[in-house]
């Protein structure tokens, strides 16, 4: 054996240690906005509407919602579940009972806070939520400064869905998506300084189906036409408008929509089925379709009154409260709408405000052509947009993203 045989063998190289896998990044939680709404005979549909609406756009842009709402009807809680919305019930309390546009005593809105954060703490999340959006004539200030301190420093920005513009609004950002000639001044004695808006038609909150949605096509004749006075329609003005088509001199097919939890829904049924050609639409999850489809509308104001527009629907006009009039009456002026000028609990002086309608085709299709410029169908997307990217970036005043559109 040689020398070099017997030799010990040299150790082999130690292979390198493998490098240790880099963590994988924690997803970063979901942004998330709670809504606080009511809805009911007393106070309409119109509240919840709007803060479903944007909670859809808000989703679509990967935000979680969820919805506080005071003894919600089982409607509500199964269009909650198909939107995958948290709704969070609040037992009722007859202090809070009365008119839509009364105020809450202070003590009751401060419980009322305080119950809203922690139905929402209830829900174990492991943040937020980024933004609290009260859509409530009920609440003010009061409320708003009691959730800003149960919440801490850290807690979320609030913002206001308003149209009346009589109460003070503690909050980040008013949205109002109504016509007004100067949003800033409407607000001025009601905003705290610097607040952010998002307000005129171009901030309309629809459903989503609505940005694509077919729009009316008007015709030279009015072949049928659709009805539409509220979800709630506390006054049974369906009813009267039924009573109106026929006065004013119109035989054709006519449409109802409501919802069953219309409190004239019974009698209501019985009108319809007195009556040849015409049939009641109930619980529908947009109106959509139903809006396009008629050659003439007649509506009560609220959150429907934009869906016509989106779609081009002629319409007449009825102010079924106060603060309704105020919204419809600009919009008449701009050619948007006819408003019924009378009593609308009076069939006849509303069919006398329908005979022009049907009448004339012109007037319809000019009707048409500027409710349709007027809103888009996105303006729930643009709201959505601008509170998710403050909510990103932890600012708010001289924010870019929030216009002030005084359309």
């Amino acid at each position: 054996m040689s020398h070099s045989a017997n030799a010990a063998r040299a150790p082999a190289p130690k292979p390198k240690p493998k490098p240790k896998p880099k963590p994988k990044p924690k997803p970063k939680p979901k942004p998330s906005v709670l809504f606080r709404a009511d809805a009911s005979a007393a106070v309409g549909l119109g509240h919840v509407g709007r803060c479903l609406a944007l909670a859809q756009a808000l989703q679509a842009q990967g935000a979680r919602c969820g919805l506080v709402v005071r003894e919600p009807s089982p409607l509500l809680l199964q269009r909650c579940q198909a939107l995958g919305l948290d709704c969070l019930a609040l037992q009722p309390t007859d202090q809070a009972s009365g008119a839509a546009e009364t105020l809450w005593p202070p003590a009751l809105q401060r419980q009322d806070a305080a119950l809203s954060l922690a139905a929402w703490r209830g829900l174990r999340l492991a943040s937020g939520p980024d933004w609290i959006v009260v859509d409530h004539y009920g609440l003010d200030a009061h409320w708003h400064d009691a959730l800003r301190e149960a919440a801490g420093p850290a807690g979320p920005r609030l913002a206001a869905i308003d149209d009346i513009a009589n109460r003070r609004l503690a909050v980040d950002l008013l949205i109002d998506h109504n016509h007004a000639s100067d949003h800033r001044a409407k607000y001025q004695a009601c905003l705290p300084t610097g607040a952010a808006m998002c307000a005129g038609p171009s901030h309309a909150l629809l459903g989503p189906v609505y940005a694509d949605a077919a729009p009316h096509r008007p015709g030279p004749e009015v072949r049928s036409i659709g009805v539409f006075m509220g979800g709630a329609d506390q006054a049974g003005l369906s009813a009267v408008a039924l009573q109106a088509v026929t006065l004013a001199g119109f035989h054709g097919p006519v449409q109802i929509a409501s919802t069953s939890t219309n409190p004239h829904l019974a009698s209501l049924a019985q009108a319809v089925a007195l009556r040849a050609q015409t049939d009641l639409l109930l619980d529908q999850p947009d109106l959509s379709r139903f809006f396009a489809r008629h050659d003439l509308q007649i509506g009560a104001g609220g959150g429907a009154t934009w869906e016509r527009c989106c779609l081009g629907a002629p319409t007449l006009a009825v102010a079924v409260a106060a603060n309704q009039r105020a919204v419809l009456e600009p919009l008449a002026s701009l050619g948007v709408m006819v408003l019924a000028r009378h009593d609308p609990h009076h069939a006849q002086a509303l069919a006398d405000s329908l005979q022009p309608l049907l009448a004339d085709a012109a007037l319809r299709r000019r009707l048409s052509q500027s409710a349709r410029s007027l809103v888009d169908g996105r303006g729930a997307q643009r709201v959505a947009q601008a509170m998710l990217a403050t909510a990103a970036a932890r600012r708010l005043i001289s924010d870019p993203f929030f216009p002030v559109n005084p359309a």
